[in-house]
């Protein structure tokens, strides 16, 4: 299963970059070097981080050119794939990291010597060492080679001479959890500053476009419908894990060019949830959860969009430590094609604590 979910989040990944179609290329290549910390997710987790990080990155990019409408609305983004390699903060126990991931980044001020820039980006990680009760038991964060790899950055890039080459620099924050496919599931953090140069190369001169074309979209209501599957593994002494299955229903509008609004229901049947009511001697057998949420899709191209939702339980048989109202958040991606059918994949949670990484198919079905 560990496999089938690296397949499928590259799969997804690669169709976002495969989607696009520019009529012209500004290929960027960058190199930065990061030095930052490891931040416990848990406060005991602090004892086991000795020592700063240093990190290494290498992107491939494509500075969108103004050929559709979408790039004029996200004021001509940029596109990309990254490598990146470094420590964790403790080499004996955490060993390093590599990822692969796709980003997208926003430009906020653009001029011809000046671009300050947010980027959102998410992959595949690979840590080198992980938790195992014999060899590396203080390894109490991560239990999988294998993890989900969330990042964010702001970036300042200046071009000091004339040539299109630009030194950069900015903050970064790096999230990695494998989503509770195995156990421990504390994940890791990282915060860094960084430093690097980017080259610009196009088959012809670089100006910043300067039209800006009408975006077209339907404000009507959109209903939708998908399935998504997920395993979790609650814990390493156990070491069993559960499929759980939802259906969700949401109905939203566009109400500008970037978003729609919404909300919704989700169905799910969660047999992870048995072990724990057992657990807290609870009796209660029922293992499905009905949880209602509002959402709010971003519209990154015309396929690819980003999905954030926020709700709680209407029926819940399992709450922890006693809590009343259990509120939950999803954040992920989708991916449409042929305009009505779609692929998703979303990191659940429970506030701090991470439920489970589900992926999806669906139908918009109005």
């Amino acid at each position: 299963m560990r496999h089938f979910f690296v397949i499928i989040i590259l799969l997804i990944l690669s169709l976002g970059l495969k989607s696009q179609s520019y009529n012209s290329y500004f290929h960027q290549f960058e190199l930065k070097m990061h030095y930052g910390i490891t931040i416990p997710h848990h406060e005991h987790m602090g004892y086991i981080i000795n020592s700063n990080i240093a990190i290494a990155e290498l992107d491939y990019s494509i500075k969108t050119d103004g050929s559709k409408p979408w790039h004029h609305t996200w004021r001509f983004p940029e596109i990309g794939v990254g490598y990146l390699i470094g420590g964790l903060g403790n080499i004996n126990v955490f060993g390093f990291s590599q990822s692969a991931f796709f980003f997208y980044g926003i430009p906020i001020i653009e001029n011809d010597k000046l671009l300050f820039k947010y980027r959102m980006g998410t992959g595949i990680a690979y840590l080198s060492d992980k938790f195992d009760y014999r060899a590396n038991y203080y390894n109490i964060a991560i239990g999988s080679h294998f993890n989900a790899h969330l990042q964010f950055s702001i970036i300042c890039d200046y071009k000091p001479f004339e040539i299109l080459l630009y030194f950069s620099g900015g903050l970064t924050f790096n999230h990695f959890s494998n989503g509770a496919v195995e156990t421990p599931n504390l994940s890791l953090n990282q915060v860094t500053a960084n430093l690097g140069v980017k080259y610009l190369f196009s088959d012809y001169t670089y100006s910043l476009p300067k039209i800006q074309s009408q975006y077209m979209y339907n404000s009507e209501l959109e209903l939708s419908a998908y399935y998504t599957s997920a395993v979790k593994e609650n814990s390493t002494y156990e070491n069993k894990k559960y499929f759980i299955n939802s259906l969700t229903f949401d109905a939203a509008s566009r109400v500008s060019m970037k978003r729609s609004l919404g909300g919704g229901i989700n169905i799910i049947l969660d047999p992870s949830i048995r072990p724990l009511m057992e657990d807290d001697y609870n009796n209660v057998s029922n293992l499905f959860r009905i949880g209602i949420h509002v959402m709010q899709e971003l519209y990154l191209t015309d396929k690819l969009s980003m999905m954030m939702y926020l709700g709680t339980y209407a029926l819940n048989s399992y709450k922890p430590e006693g809590k009343k109202i259990l509120v939950y958040s999803k954040i992920g991606v989708k991916y449409t094609f042929e305009e009505l059918f779609f692929l998703t994949i979303n990191l659940k949670t429970h506030t701090s604590v991470t439920d489970y990484i589900e992926l999806g198919v669906g139908i918009r079905l109005y």
